[in-house]
């Protein structure tokens, strides 16, 4: 008869024979989970496994004898008496040490896990020297040894929880493997630190030096120096550490080696996180302060790729932001200024052309910038930053390379001038054109980026800055005239090899008068204005030359928005060209959306905002008033005029009304948007002009609300900018028709998944409502609430709904957590003390003494259909998203409220919500939320931890009952949360041991 391994053999050659049928398998796989339950495998499939031969003559069978001996050592391991237990350990100890050198690394990684998981489970009661053995190991054979510790700390600090926290602590506090930290990065991620010997740090530091013959070692001694820097605790001897790192700088920047890219990487990596933890411990020592930033600098400057660069920029970031901070290294600012010249230069085709000209300018679909555009806006980001306490220093920095290319554009402009056709030619069909419009582009976008700080800093400028100011704005002005001009298209000209550049320098010259103007009186000058007003019209006209340019647009908007709401000058509407565009308002559909928005909100701003240096008197908002409904008026005529009796179907009315009015509404959306932190005085302007459209689009959304989806959605969010912006302008009987009005028209039909969009819109409304400051709101809410609850709670109980539904659970949870946080007095009525203070004022003053509002709830139907909301939540965890937002909201009304005190939810739901947290805490999900199930359990258990204990006896939780007497005994949220975890992690281990 045969024996039981050779059944097990044949039954594994059949199985992985091709021509097996699926069925046949499926019995297979039946007979083999037989055989691995059985009580003696293990034994059988031990003798194959000590004979290393094995997993070369027949792999599918050595794999089924390593699986079965894992399955026992997790699964069985109670079953197993100490003799069986020292077998195993034996006999894997003893193949594992004599394994030849040539051996697999898969077959050398199982057999080291197959003991790490012995020793996890035997360390130290049955077998005291595992830790002794490994260290003897790595002295006999390094490579084995090493793979075995390395093992063994994943496994000790592995989610798997088939061992209790105390055998996990035996590792944590073992000393004789600190002598082998060197070799081990996983090691120092959990290790004590304080346990850290000035020799290891020493050995580890010496180890990171490049060696180009061992590349593999100074790669290794990086990745452990690097995992010790992301610990989030301090480290020891850090005065060797700091000397260390100051040292490897040296000799990276001093040496002639070429280093390899990973090596560089990591060595970046290093100084990153080295600047950052260690700074402020450089501050104690300005002598090494100083000599690592010159260091630094040095190995900064080193070309080695614009990504190496940027990424080198990014170690100065808390260095600058550091320096700035304290006056007394003010004497370190000019090593950090010396950047500035640099990052200039290598954004520059004049002195960078090698690594610039191997950047990819083409937009990726997935990206809103090209690698060319990162490259530049990273450095020049890291310019601003230098410039932040000295912006006129930097400012001539950057203003000094503006010469060249400018002076290149106007030559262009004289070749045209003097006729030089051939020069003009020639230079258009140069390489060196495109290269000179992004150098260009690039020094207009630095200044740009800079001029706002001299703003901030306007008390500094001195006379040399005002004269640099003064000739930027000629020059952009002079630059302007030219481009208008159109003279580079006076001759026949290939222009798709500097077109797009071409585009990027108008929109930036436009972004960089758009950005001086505040500080420039010569651009403010009438004849300035005039070529500016010019240019913008010439944009905005549907046949100018640009093609459709959607960034040069753009810029000139922004510019526009600039001058009439920055600016805001009395005069604007006396330039025939602003009156033009003015007129043009209804014209200006061939524009993108965003563009058209800011032309509508610069002539409104002009109307409606207090004009620059001109008194209370002199501002003329009577008639600014009528000019404005006029102009509101003339963009809305055509919407206005929709004659709704005429239209019957939803089809016809989206083909009526869709197209142009409602791109007009997503417009006015954006511009109403915009005024929303402007002043009451201009709001109130704004409330009459658009009232009339506002109760127009409400008609339509009467009419159609319910039969077109596409008018719905752009009703709802016109609304929804109106909330945000004239909440208090329209009063409150507008704004609770407006709110009835919605609820009405979707209470009409139960809802589909299909009006999603919408339904988000309006949940938005209602919570914009119910955080408006007053109790006006009041009587809205439980129409508010019944909805809610009648109409969008059971369209998210629908399962087929989930995936499309997680917008509208958010904001359905937002809303309660609006209601229950900003309109509390619905459910308890405040009260005035006798010191005069009300009860709302002061849970407002973040008082947190008494209750001080009525104990009786005003709305207990509302009151328990939210928290029974909130508690289906925890109990159905489908979107950890939700549960995030319902264990803050928990905790927020708490803290504001004490909610947990008020006797509706002391009495009633208490006790379920506490088991409810229990039951999270127990699945997989519950590290995800641990922090915020901790806190609120803690606050839980402060209220009543008879309740609680009571609720954790319930949840079957096979522990010992004194731990869990501590946890709800706990006063402190440190203590609470580290005995819950021990708690949990327990209960774990028990559950998988029995299972």
């Amino acid at each position: 008869m045969s024996s039981p391994f050779a059944v097990v053999e044949s039954l594994l050659h059949e199985f992985y024979t091709p021509t097996t049928p699926n069925a046949r398998k499926r019995e297979i796989e039946v007979e083999l989970l037989a055989f691995k339950n059985q009580s003696e495998s293990w034994k059988t499939c031990l003798s194959a496994v000590s004979n290393a031969t094995t997993f070369e003559q027949n792999h599918f069978l050595w794999f089924f004898a390593t699986s079965t001996l894992d399955h026992t050592i997790t699964r069985r391991w109670m079953q197993l008496g100490s003799s069986d237990r020292a077998l195993l350990r034996e006999t894997l100890w003893h193949t594992y040490a004599n394994l030849a050198c040539a051996s697999a690394k898969r077959q050398r990684d199982t057999y080291a896990q197959l003991i790490a998981l012995l020793g996890k489970r035997q360390f130290p009661d049955e077998d005291p020297n595992y830790l002794a053995h490994c260290i003897a190991l790595t002295k006999t054979n390094f490579s084995l040894g090493i793979c075995l510790l390395r093992t063994t700390s994943e496994e000790v600090v592995s989610s798997r929880e088939d061992v209790s926290t105390d055998r996990k602590q035996y590792f944590h506090s073992c000393n004789s493997i600190l002598e082998f930290l060197s070799c081990v990065q996983h090691l120092v991620s959990w290790m004590n630190t304080d346990l850290l010997s000035e020799y290891f740090f020493m050995s580890i530091l010496d180890l990171s030096q490049w060696r180009s013959n061992r590349q593999d070692i100074s790669l290794n001694g990086l990745s452990v120096l690097n995992e010790l820097l992301y610990l989030q605790k301090p480290l020891p001897f850090s005065n060797i550490l700091m000397s260390g790192v100051n040292g490897l700088l040296d000799q990276y920047h001093s040496s002639n080696k070429q280093h390899d890219e990973m090596y560089t990487d990591k060595f970046r990596e290093l100084l990153r996180l080295y600047a950052i933890k260690y700074w402020p411990r450089m501050l104690d020592d300005l002598e090494v302060l100083e000599a690592f930033l010159n260091s630094l600098y040095c190995w900064t400057i080193h070309r080695n790729g614009a990504y190496d660069f940027t990424e080198k920029l990014e170690i100065w970031t808390p260095i600058i932001k550091g320096i700035s901070a304290h006056n007394k290294l003010n004497r370190f600012y000019e090593i950090v200024q010396l950047l500035v010249p640099e990052i200039m230069r290598r954004t520059q085709f004049e002195y960078n052309k090698t690594e610039l000209e191997l950047l990819d300018n083409e937009l990726m679909e997935d990206n809103t910038q090209t690698e060319w555009q990162q490259y530049i806006t990273q450095c020049i980001e890291c310019i601003a930053l230098i410039a932040e306490p000295r912006s006129s220093e930097v400012f001539a920095l950057v203003f000094s390379h503006w010469g060249r290319p400018y002076m290149y554009l106007r030559s262009l402009e004289n070749d045209v001038d003097c006729g030089k056709t051939f020069d003009f030619l020639r230079k258009m069909k140069s390489q060196s054109l495109p290269e000179n419009l992004r150098d260009f582009t690039t020094i207009c976008q630095a200044v740009v980026r800079i001029i706002p700080l001299l703003e901030n800093n306007n008390s500094e400028l001195g006379n040399e800055i005002n004269y640099h100011l003064n000739e930027f704005a000629e020059n952009l002005w002079t630059v302007l005239k030219f481009l208008i001009s159109n003279k580079l298209t006076v001759f026949d000209v290939d222009k798709s090899i500097f077109q797009t550049d071409f585009d990027y320098l108008y929109a930036q010259v436009l972004m960089a008068i758009r950005s001086i103007l505040p500080l420039s009186n010569i651009l403010k000058a009438d004849q300035k204005l005039v070529t500016i007003f010019e240019a913008l019209t010439n944009i905005f006209q549907t046949n100018n030359l640009l093609r459709g340019c959607t960034i040069i647009q753009m810029a000139a908007s922004q510019l526009l928005l600039c001058i009439s709401s920055v600016i805001r000058p009395k005069s604007l509407l006396e330039f025939p060209a602003i009156i033009n565009i003015m007129q043009s308002g209804p014209r200006l559909s061939h524009l993108p959306s965003q563009v058209q928005a800011n032309i509508y909100i610069s002539i409104v701003s002009y109307l409606i905002l207090p004009w620059k240096n001109v008194d209370e008197r002199g501002q003329d908002y009577e008639h600014r008033s009528i000019m404005l409904r006029e102009y509101v008026d003339s963009l809305a005529r055509s919407f206005l005029q929709l004659d709704l009796n005429t239209i019957n179907s939803a089809i016809i009315a989206e083909s009526k009304i869709s197209s142009m009015s409602l791109n007009l509404l997503t417009t006015f959306s954006l511009v109403i948007e915009y005024f929303k932190s402007s002043p009451n005085t201009s709001k109130d302007l704004l409330s009459t002009a658009f009232k009339p459209i506002i109760t127009k689009a409400l008609m339509i959304y009467n009419t159609f609300g319910q039969s077109s989806n596409i008018i719905a959605t752009t009703v709802a969010d016109f609304s929804l900018s109106v909330l945000h912006t004239l909440q208090t302008q329209l009063g409150t009987q507008f704004i609770k028709e407006m709110i009835n009005l919605f609820i009405t028209v979707n209470s009409r039909d139960q809802l589909s998944i299909s009006t999603a969009a919408v339904i988000e819109k309006i949940l938005q409304m209602f919570q914009l409502i119910v955080k408006h400051p007053g109790s006006a709101s009041l009587t809205m809410i439980p129409s508010i609430l019944d909805f809610t609850f009648a109409y969008i709670i059971p369209l998210l109980q629908q399962d087929d709904n989930i995936k499309y539904s997680g917008d509208i659970t958010s904001a359905v949870y937002d809303l309660f957590d609006s209601i229950l946080n900003y309109k509390w007095q619905y459910f308890y009525k405040f009260y005035v003390q006798p010191n005069g203070i009300s009860s709302f004022q002061n849970a407002m003053n973040g008082s947190n003494g008494a209750i001080t509002s009525t104990t009786e709830n005003l709305h207990p139907e509302h009151f328990m259909a939210i928290m029974n909301a909130y508690g289906q939540i925890l109990i159905s965890g489908n979107d950890p998203n939700i549960v995030r937002i319902v264990l803050n909201s928990l905790q927020s009304v708490h803290d504001r409220w004490r909610l947990y005190q008020r006797p509706l939810f002391k009495d009633n739901l208490l006790a379920s919500f506490q088991s409810a947290l229990i039951s999270v805490l127990l699945t997989g999900e519950g590290a995800l939320h641990f922090d915020l199930l901790a806190n609120t359990l803690f606050n839980m258990s402060q209220v009543d931890n008879i309740k609680m204990r009571e609720s954790f006896a319930q949840a079957g939780l096979p522990i010992n009952m004194k731990l869990i007497d501590e946890i709800c005994l706990t006063k402190d949220i440190p203590t609470f949360s580290q005995k819950l975890t021990q708690l949990i992690q327990d209960a774990h281990c028990v559950h998988l041991t029995q299972n």
